[in-house]
């Protein structure tokens, strides 16, 4: 039992059930602004949120068999470098992952298994072109799935379209700063293995500096859509919050770019897109 509940929580590890979740959240969450918070069908919540956590589960984890030989050099103590499991049974685990996140669509409509895929397939190919240092925005491109895709499922309402647009723009630039924060990071064993990240091709001052404008444009925003009528106060309120939080990391990033200040800021950067994620589903209420 001892062995079976250690296994469980390396594998923990490598899935990071916190995005998971945060990401089939994000579709319920979407469904249930778009519908006024009303339910038309709980098989559309339970596949909508399947979706979406195995989707990133997939993606986590293949992302771990990719990095495998960076992670010796910067997380020597992850799972797959200890050897705890084998490449081959995460391999399979996330293509089992994969599948499953994008064919339960097909109960659902065939456009919903359209946009599924493009999105899952997106947020997993980004593993393979770490090659290319925008490969960061292929990884905000992905997180912006939860919300169209959510936008999909709640059938379109033409009222609530543009204030989806806007918000997974904002999630877009608000993940980009993050991506950007993380490469600084893992420069050590990016550089060694060759990955191209804005850190190593521009350097951290840069890469901190676009993580601050990105920051800065992503929480304006976010407060905007509120201030213009498309969101209401609950939302400017929290999303004000969450936004000024988040830039003051990602400042705090670009005066101190220690690798202990990262990873710290980098975890409250993961809290505060939690938060905004509440001030999203309250964005409804009258």
């Amino acid at each position: 039992m001892n062995k079976l509940k250690h296994l469980i929580i390396e594998f923990m590890k490598i899935l990071r059930p916190l995005n998971c979740f945060m990401t089939g959240l994000a579709i319920l969450f979407t469904y249930l602004v778009l519908n006024s918070y009303n339910i038309r069908n709980y098989i559309d919540l339970v596949i909508g949120f399947s979706t979406g956590f195995f989707a990133s589960g997939a993606a986590m984890l293949i992302n771990d068999i990719i990095d495998l030989e960076v992670d010796r050099i910067n997380k020597p103590w992850k799972p797959l470098p200890r050897g705890i499991f084998s490449v081959y049974s995460i391999r399979l685990l996330s293509i089992t992952f994969l599948i499953v996140a994008i064919s339960i669509n097909l109960i659902l409509s065939s456009h919903l298994f359209l946009v599924a895929f493009i999105f899952s397939i997106i947020a997993y190919i980004y593993n393979y072109m770490r090659k290319y240092w925008w490969s960061h925005f292929l990884v905000s491109i992905s997180t912006m799935g939860p919300f169209i895709y959510g936008l999909f499922l709640a059938g379109l309402p033409y009222s609530k379209i543009l204030f989806t647009i806007f918000f997974s723009i904002v999630v877009f630039l608000i993940n980009t700063a993050r991506e950007f924060t993380k490469s600084i990071g893992d420069i050590e064993g990016d550089l060694k293995l060759g990955y191209k990240t804005i850190s190593t091709v521009y350097g951290v001052k840069t890469a901190s500096k676009a993580s601050l404008i990105f920051s800065i444009a992503g929480s304006t925003l976010a407060v905007s859509i509120g201030i213009f009528g498309l969101a209401n106060l609950y939302y400017t309120i929290i999303l004000g919050i969450a936004g000024s939080i988040y830039t003051y990391s990602a400042y705090k990033v670009y005066r101190d770019p220690s690798r202990d200040n990262v990873v710290k800021m980098k975890k409250l950067m993961i809290h505060m897109m939690l938060l905004a994620l509440i001030g999203f589903l309250l964005s409804g209420l009258p």
